[in-house]
């Protein structure tokens, strides 16, 4: 049976022969020949490899000067040429418009960040910041080698804003790969600096509930509406990040068979910034326990359990990428439909996943039984953080607790 014109297909010979590259070229993941028939008669060989071992990067298809009718020899030589071809041409754009040097360090820094173990996110974060500076520094004649360069590219964004932090972190890794490891320092005068206390402003329970529950009379509308509507619910009754609602063992076990309860644990993993710990959620707030409903707290949405990363152990990039792009849907969803146009944007404020999580944190700091690692604890961060974020609480100011304890 002939095979149709221009379809790609493989053999017996060219499998043979790609397990064999495989071992000469280890660092091409995934290596695959494959064979493909011009309209003329022609035939082709493609090679074809992925960026990251996981499968999680690019897929890159290379087209080879052997044909299918060349001895293995031939094709053997012709993958290397295309290989070298290849990383020739990456050197070359490596660092766009400006050429050589920097377009080195840029890939350098590139591979260092993939190597270094982040969060699929984090990782992310990471590269689009380095990109970032190396494209300042070319459309600015700066070097990679220069403090003085790299200092006006941190001084051109706010003090207080993350988007100094981001700056600060991919000029010192730039700058560490350009000299072969000395240190930037960019001095206190450049540093972030914490944003004043008083973050996340109390709001009024009610409000919140009434928001949350109207996106349960919307979830029978479609299965994002469903998943919107459990995670922010999560997230308003325990203050857990959206990452380690899912990566919890509510996504894992059939459904009803974890107990949810007020002072109840659910285990789940915490992945922030690559970080890899066991935590907990723990419902702190009964009365939204009760108007939302155990039982549907029990059943996650199938949506969400398929794009779930593990509770008992750290989760692979293609699963850090998963939950993410869920976390972006559920999102983009309360977005869209507590929208602007619709007159619901201060909704749509309320039940933000931040602020929820400064609601529940600032819910727990009421409670004098708890003392502040117990808080920080169940809300998988330190007392540091909880000190600096909520210095306006009045648990932290000395002369309200004299007069309630003394007075």
């Amino acid at each position: 049976m002939s095979e149709s014109t221009g379809q790609r297909r493989n053999s017996a010979r060219l499998k043979r022969l790609s397990q064999y590259l495989r071992t000469v070229h280890s660092d091409r993941y995934g290596l695959s020949l494959r064979r493909k028939t011009r309209p003329s008669g022609e035939e082709l060989i493609y090679l074809s490899f992925n960026t990251r071992a996981d499968g999680s990067g690019d897929q890159k298809w290379l087209k080879l000067s052997s044909s299918y009718d060349d001895p293995d020899v031939a094709i053997s030589r012709a993958v290397d040429q295309a290989l070298a071809n290849f990383d020739k041409d990456l050197r070359r754009t490596a660092g766009g418009p400006i050429g050589s040097s920097l377009g080195v360090y840029q890939r350098q820094a590139l591979n260092r960040i993939e190597a270094s173990g982040n969060s699929e996110k984090h990782a992310a974060r990471r590269v689009k910041w380095l990109k970032s500076c190396v494209q300042w520094l070319s459309d600015h004649n700066g070097r990679a080698t220069s403090r003085e360069d790299l200092l006006k590219w941190i001084q051109h964004w706010p003090a207080e804003a993350r988007s100094r932090r981001d700056s600060i972190s991919a000029a010192c890794l730039l700058f560490d790969i350009a000299t072969d490891g000395k240190r930037l320092n960019p001095g206190q005068e450049n540093a972030y600096k914490e944003p004043a206390a008083g973050q996340g402003e109390p709001v009024e329970p009610s409000e919140i509930q009434r928001v949350i529950l109207s996106l349960w009379d919307r979830a029978k509308s479609s299965e994002l509406a469903h998943a919107a509507a459990w995670l922010t619910s999560w997230v308003a009754l325990t203050g857990a990040r959206g990452s380690m609602v899912m990566s919890s063992e509510l996504m894992w076990k059939e459904k009803g068979n974890v107990e949810v309860a007020v002072g109840s644990y659910v285990r789940c993993q915490d992945n922030k910034r690559g970080r890899n710990r066991p935590a907990n959620l723990c419902p702190s707030w009964r009365d939204l326990l009760e108007n939302v409903g155990p039982q549907r707290l029990q059943q996650a949405p199938e949506r969400l359990r398929l794009a779930a990363s593990p509770w008992d152990e750290k989760p692979t990039q293609d699963q850090q990428r998963k939950t993410e792009q869920e976390l972006g849907a559920v999102h983009g969803w309360i977005w869209r439909e507590l929208s602007d146009e619709k007159g619901l944007k201060e909704d749509r404020d309320l039940i933000g996943l931040r602020t929820l999580r400064h609601n529940a944190a600032r819910r727990l700091l009421e409670v004098r039984q708890l003392d502040l690692l117990q808080i920080a604890g169940l809300l998988s961060t330190s007392e540091e953080m909880l000190r600096k974020t909520y210095a306006d609480h009045h648990r932290f100011r000395s002369h309200e607790i004299i007069k309630e304890v003394f007075g």
